[in-house]
């Protein structure tokens, strides 16, 4: 997992990419199951999702491993095992299992909310796994590429970034994965700064989406909405940064001739001002999940890597602050401001937390981390 040499390093950032115009068509997008859902997506090949041999067979036993075996992280008080004199979490499965009952106690449950003068309401406020919070997640897709894509018109031009990190060992055993997922992010800082080297001077915003392989281990998808002209080799550096700055990253997961590492489209090249530009939401959709399934009826792995994202509290997407502004918020009711106080099981009232967002959350001490 060194470090390319400059040969090597200027081998893969002078290699041209050829600029594709894509010309989208309006959907009635709603899910995946949607009748032009295939037609319309995007034609790509995602070398992330083919499993090398490695992971493949490293998926069963992955799930009896703990989620993390260092100290000092910060779980869900639902994931500690109470067998253990330390604080130390369980498995993976057990950790899945205890995500499932959090989904099936939450089907009764209504948020409650209170204004400034006291006065409140209950209503539901679907948890981030829910059908209805993907079809939010969606409508805020929309919003990000109308935005985009009025502001940079015919100059826009996006590019796909993947990311990846062995989910073994050198033994090829399965990692912890939370451990995992900490060590996919540890490049994060040295990503952002890389790419911002190496959009110089350009505008541009960025989103980027974790998803999970069929192993349920995670990888990283970055979107990058550039104003004008960009090619595979200026992307080179930030795909570098994440190699050298995680130590789980492998160059011969990171092929820069490989489309499926950078890809770049001229997504506004056959703008009209009627034309949405449907594909480049869908395209990102395709990476939340799966439309219109209950939670707890999706794949095994997809159960698995969203137990994760519960038991560690991490976010599936990570937008860039402009980014961030083109999204659609819930619009509030003008003159009041409410805010969430608690919630309603069975016709108890029951308070938040405040400090800890209603969650009871525990922290990993005494464990006896692997050499």
């Amino acid at each position: 997992m060194g470090d390319r040499t400059g040969a090597e390093r200027a081998a893969v950032s002078t290699h041209p990419v050829e600029v594709v115009t894509v010309t989208t068509e309006p959907t009635t997008l709603v899910g995946a199951h949607a009748p032009d859902w295939g037609a319309s997506r995007l034609s790509k090949t995602n070398r992330a999702d083919e499993q090398n041999g490695r992971e493949t067979a490293s998926a069963p036993p992955s799930r009896f491993r703990p989620l993390t075996e260092r100290n000092g992280v910060t779980l869900r008080q639902e994931v500690r095992d109470w067998h253990d004199l330390d604080d130390a979490p369980i498995s993976w499965k057990g950790a899945t299992d205890a995500w499932g009952s959090y989904i099936r106690d939450k089907e009764d449950v209504e948020t409650v909310f209170e204004d400034v003068s006291g006065n409140r309401a209950s209503g539901s406020k679907p948890h981030r796994f829910d059908p209805e919070y993907a079809d939010k997640q969606y409508a805020k897709l929309k919003d990000l590429e109308r935005g985009i894509s009025e502001e940079y018109g015919k100059r826009l031009h996006t590019a796909m970034l993947t990311f990846t990190a062995s989910s073994t060992d050198d033994d090829g055993r399965p990692l912890p994965p939370v451990d995992h997922l900490d060590g996919l992010l540890s490049s994060w800082e040295a990503v952002r700064r890389a790419l911002d080297r190496a959009l110089d001077g350009r505008r541009y915003e960025r989103l980027a989406i974790l998803e999970p392989h069929q192993s349920g281990y995670f990888h990283i998808h970055m979107a990058v909405f550039v104003d004008g002209p960009v090619r595979t080799s200026t992307l080179a550096e930030p795909i570098e940064a994440h190699v050298r700055n995680c130590d789980l990253a492998e160059w011969d997961a990171h092929d820069l001739d490989d489309d499926s590492t950078v890809s770049v489209r001229h997504a506004g090249g056959d703008r009209t001002d009627d034309d949405s530009l449907d594909e480049l939401a869908i395209y990102l959709a395709e990476y939340l999940g799966t439309y219109g399934d209950d939670p707890l009826d999706q794949p095994e792995h997809v159960q698995a890597a969203n137990a994760l994202l519960w038991a560690t509290g991490r976010q599936r997407w990570r937008p860039s602050n402009g980014a961030q502004s083109y999204m659609a918020t819930e619009a509030r009711e003008p003159g009041t401001d409410w805010s969430v106080v608690g919630i309603e099981v069975d016709g108890e009232f029951r308070p938040a937390d405040p400090e800890n967002g209603g969650v009871d959350r525990f922290t990993t001490a005494g464990l006896d981390p692997p050499d």
